[in-house]
C-alpha cells in the first residue's frame, strides 16, 4: 500500500467542536464538555501526539482507551484533526492495538500509561495522512482493519452538507448516539454532529436499556441508535410513559426487521424515521426516510453524495429490477481498503467500488440489498435467512435477545439452530412455547431444531451479532446436546 496522490491530511489542526459533549460513562459519571473546555484540552493532546510521534506525519496515532473517558473522547478528537493516520482501538476490550499494528507493517504510538511500541517490519506500510484505521467484520466476525479515508473530512465540511443534518440533526436540538463512538457509523455520525451548536450525548458502554430512560430524562429530541437499542426501546414503552420529547430517530450499523421498523414509524411518523448504510470503508453511504422505505419497503435509500451502480460480472450496468454487484462512485485512485486480511475490493475503471455487496436498483434509483452469504442457511434447498429466525425469536415476550446459526446435517446441508436470553418471568415450558409459536410464524426449514437458552449472545461493539463467535457456540452446544441427548439447554445467568 503506498500514499495515494489523491491523499491529504484533514485541514483541521486547529478544529474545535461547536457541541456541547454530554459524556456517560461506564461508571455512571455524567461529565460535561463545552466547546471551551475543548479549546483548552485539544491542542494540550496535539502537542503531546506530535512529541510521541517526532513530527513524522507516517507515524499512526492510537487514542488510548484505557484511559478515562473524557480523556479517551479528547485524544481521538485531537488526533483526527492532525496530519497523522489514526487507529481506533476496539472500545468495549480497550487494549492497545500498538502491537497488533506494528505486525502489519504500522508504526503506531498512544499517549496511554504504556507509550511502547513493536518495532515494525523491516517493510513497513505507508498509509494517507488522512487514514483512519476502523475494525471491521461485524458481519462475519473476521475482524481486520478497514481503511477509510472520507471520515474524517467532516471535520471541515460545512455542516448545512452534513450526514447529521441530512438526517434531521439541527442547531440547538438535544442529541443522543446510542452506539459506540469507536464504531464507524457512530463515529462518522459523532464528526458531523460536532459540527452543529447541539448538546450531544455519547455513552463509554452503550448499553440498551440505558437509552430510553436517558432520552426521558434528559429530554433528547434525536437520536441515533442500533436496532438493538430500538428492540429494547420498544419494549420498554410497554410501561405507557411513551418516548419523552424525541422527535427524530436514526437506525444504522446493522439491518432493522420489518417489525421493528414499522413500530417506530408509527410511535415517530415515518418521515422522522430514517436508515442509514454504509461501510467502514466508507466508499459510500444511502439514506431512506421512513417514508420512502414504506412506498419501497426494504430499500435502504438512494446515494448521499454518491451515485449508487448495480453491475454485473463484466463490470456492465444491469437493469433496474435485476440483481447485480453493488458498487459506489468513490472519487479517489484505487488502493486497498483493508489491513489484516485479503482484501475484496473491486474497482472499475470508471471510479466504481464494490466490497462485495448484492443488490438491484429499482426504477427510481433506491437501493435494496440482498442479504449476506453469512447470513444464509440452507435447510434441503431452502435459504433461511438467519435474521428472520432471529426477528421471530424476539416476538416472544419472554425473549430479551436471540442469534439463529446453521449447523451441518447429513441429510438437509445445514440445519437451524437458535439460541435465547430469557427474562426472569420466562415459562417453565418456554421451549415448547418457542416451538408452537415458530411453526406458526416461520416456514418448516427455518424452525430451529434446537433452542438453547443461554447467557448472552456474542454481539459486536455495533450491535451486530457476532456470526463466527455464534458459530462456535453452535458447535460446542450440538455437541453437549448430542452428547446428553437434550433438545434443548438451559444456562445460568
Amino acid at each position: 500500500m503506498t500514499t495515494s496522490a489523491h491523499a491529504r491530511g484533514p485541514q483541521a489542526t486547529d478544529w474545535i467542536p461547536r457541541a456541547t459533549l454530554v459524556l456517560h460513562s461506564r461508571d455512571g459519571r455524567t461529565e460535561m464538555l463545552r466547546p471551551d473546555h475543548l479549546a483548552e484540552r485539544l491542542p494540550e493532546s496535539r502537542e503531546r501526539f506530535r512529541r510521541s510521534s517526532g513530527g513524522d506525519r507516517s507515524v499512526c496515532l492510537v487514542p488510548d482507551a484505557r484511559q478515562p473517558f473524557a480523556r479517551f473522547l479528547t485524544e481521538l478528537l485531537a488526533a483526527l484533526a492532525m496530519p497523522h493516520p489514526v487507529a481506533l482501538p476496539d472500545t468495549a476490550r480497550p487494549t492497545s492495538p500498538v502491537a497488533e499494528l506494528a505486525a502489519h507493517g504500522i508504526r503506531a504510538r498512544t499517549l496511554g500509561t504504556d507509550a511502547g511500541h513493536e518495532p515494525p517490519p523491516a517493510a513497513p506500510v505507508a498509509l494517507p495522512e488522512d487514514a483512519l484505521l476502523l475494525r471491521t467484520g461485524g458481519t462475519s466476525g473476521r475482524t481486520r482493519f478497514a481503511v477509510n479515508t472520507s471520515m474524517r473530512r467532516g471535520l471541515v465540511r460545512d455542516s448545512r452538507l452534513s450526514l447529521a443534518r441530512a438526517v434531521g440533526l439541527r442547531d440547538g436540538v438535544l442529541a443522543l448516539l446510542a452506539g459506540p463512538v469507536g464504531h464507524a457509523a457512530h463515529l462518522s455520525m459523532l464528526l458531523d454532529a460536532a459540527n452543529h451548536e447541539a448538546e450531544v450525548h455519547l455513552y463509554e458502554s452503550p448499553e440498551p436499556a440505558r437509552v430510553l430512560p436517558d432520552i426521558r430524562r434528559h429530554g433528547i429530541q434525536w437520536l441515533a441508535a442500533t436496532p438493538l437499542h430500538l428492540r429494547v426501546m420498544m419494549r420498554q414503552t410497554e410501561d405507557g410513559r411513551g418516548t419523552g420529547e424525541l422527535r427524530k430517530l436514526v437506525h444504522m450499523s446493522a439491518a432493522c426487521g420489518e417489525p421493528l421498523k414499522r413500530f417506530w414509524h408509527a410511535a415517530l411518523g415515518p418521515e422522522n424515521v430514517y436508515e442509514v448504510f454504509g461501510s467502514s470503508e466508507g466508499i459510500g453511504t444511502t439514506i431512506a426516510r421512513g417514508d420512502e422505505w414504506e412506498r419501497r419497503p426494504g430499500t435502504v435509500g438512494r446515494g448521499f453524495y454518491t451515485s449508487v451502480a448495480v453491475l454485473d460480472p463484466a463490470g456492465r450496468p444491469v437493469p433496474a429490477g435485476e440483481p447485480g454487484d453493488v458498487f459506489f462512485a468513490y472519487g479517489a485512485a484505487a488502493r486497498p481498503l483493508h489491513i489484516g486480511r485479503g482484501d475484496h475490493v473491486r474497482w472499475t475503471a470508471g471510479g466504481l467500488v464494490g466490497i462485495g455487496d448484492r443488490g438491484f436498483l429499482d426504477e427510481d434509483g433506491f437501493l435494496h440489498l440482498e442479504t449476506r452469504p453469512q447470513l444464509r442457511i440452507t435447510v434441503g434447498g431452502t435459504t433461511v435467512v438467519a435474521t428472520d429466525v432471529e426477528d421471530a425469536l424476539l416476538g416472544f415476550p419472554w425473549v430479551e435477545d436471540a442469534a439463529a446459526a446453521g449447523i451441518a446435517n447429513q441429510v438437509t446441508g445445514q440445519r437451524v439452530i437458535g439460541f435465547v436470553v430469557l427474562t426472569a418471568d420466562a415459562p417453565d415450558t418456554w421451549a415448547a412455547e418457542l416451538v408452537a409459536g415458530l411453526r406458526r410464524d416461520l416456514p418448516a426449514a427455518a424452525v430451529p431444531r434446537k433452542v438453547f437458552a443461554v447467557g448472552a449472545v456474542p454481539r459486536a461493539p455495533s450491535g451486530k451479532v457476532d456470526r463466527a463467535a455464534l458459530a462456535t457456540m453452535a458447535n460446542a452446544h450440538t455437541r453437549t446436546a448430542h452428547t446428553h441427548n437434550a433438545p434443548t439447554q438451559k444456562e445460568p445467568r
